[in-house]
This record gives structure tokens, sequence and C-alpha cells, in this order.
């Protein structure tokens, strides 16, 4: 069946995000005086759920005000600390033209259509999914899942395209092929290993990746 739908994740696939995400996880741990061990790389924090990102470091108690300090702080001024991928526009333009663009993030909803929205990319795409704010630990896979069902897609409809083992996986959780983008936070390694269909190095490439198919 001919691929219709492209999912998309926001960091380290639409967006350069990790300025704004490690200001507010720096920021609050200080909040709640955590000292973050130095053998801790931060940028293992973008992608999955930010509650299980808490969970590593905090108790339950201080989970629930992590993500609160976190979340003001976000909404203040991290969302907009981002830039978009060089060529990535572009990429966006000719697939549009062919297929439903629709991102997957495991971001807050609000926050994802703020930054598509900011960014110049709200045109390209015909929704955007995030996770809920009364579930915030919500899996990639259930995310997929909504899209799948909202928009009444089969698996050999849709592609995921993102950089982490995250969106792998949640694409192998519904028998839906998955591309690794190599300009994002995970390795060649992270996504080969858990499965990825393709590896995309630059976002010139999409256009040309997903025709491959």
């Amino acid at each position: 069946m001919r691929i219709t739908t492209l999912l998309f994740d926001l960091d380290g696939t639409l967006l350069e995000t990790a300025p704004g995400i490690l200001g507010c996880y720096r920021h609050t741990f200080d909040q709640l005086g955590v000292k973050v061990p130095t053998e801790l790389d931060l940028h293992d924090f973008i992608g999955p759920p930010m509650k299980d990102n808490f969970r590593r470091l905090l108790d339950e108690v201080q989970v629930n005000a992590a993500v609160e300090i976190y979340r003001q702080c976000y909404n203040r001024q991290g969302k907009f600390q981002a830039t978009v991928y060089d060529g990535l526009p572009e990429a966006l333009q000719k697939l549009f033209s062919t297929h439903r663009l629709v991102v997957a993030t495991s971001k807050r909803q609000s926050f994802a259509l703020e930054m598509t929205e900011h960014f110049g990319l709200a045109p390209y795409f015909g929704a955007v999914y995030g996770v809920k704010e009364e579930d915030l630990s919500e899996p990639k896979s259930a995310l997929i899942g909504r899209i799948l069902q909202d928009h009444r897609l089969t698996p050999t409809e849709a592609v995921m395209i993102g950089d982490r083992a995250f969106d792998i996986l949640g694409a192998k959780a519904h028998r839906m092929r998955s591309i690794g983008v190599l300009w994002g936070y995970g390795s060649r390694e992270e996504l080969l290993s858990y499965g990825a269909d393709l590896l995309c190095q630059q976002p010139a490439d999409l256009p040309g990746s997903i025709a491959s198919f």
C-alpha cells in the first residue's frame, strides 16, 4: 500500500532544541538543590518522556515539583531557544506536495503547536501531536497509535521519522517503517541497533529516502 503519511519527531528532527531543553533541566535541578552527576550527559534527556528523565535522579514527590519548574522555565524562555535544521524547510516543501505530514513528539502538545508556528513549520503540517497535560509520560508508541486511529491509517501507509530509539521503537510497536535521522541527538549505532529501516544523513536526503520504500 502506498505511503500517504509521514510522522516527524520534533526535537532533533525538525528543530535543534538542545539549548532550551538543557538550560531548563539545569535550572530545574538547581532550583531543587540537586547536583547532576558529572558522568550524566543531559543530552540523553532529549527525546524520552520528561517524568522518566526526572525519575533517574529524583523521588516521585520531587518529580512532580520538577515537572512544574521545568514547564514554567520552558514556557517562559526555553521553547524559543531553538533553530530549524538547515535544508529542512526545503525538504518539507517537497514532501508536503505528495504526503500528509504530522508532528509526533513527546513534548507537550501546547509547546509543539507554539513552536511549529513560531519557527515557520506549521504550514507544512496537517496535524501536531504531543503528550497531553494529563499524561505527560505517554509512550511514543501510544502517541503513534492515537495518530493512526485518528487518521484511520494502516501501519503500511505511514512512516515514522526521528532521531532517537524511542521513535524507532514506537514505529515498531505498530509494525510501521521508520527512518532514523543522523543530524539529531541519537547515534548511528543507537538507530541501527533498535531497527531503523533506513538512515538519513541530512534533511535534503529525506525525499529520496521516502521514495525508496
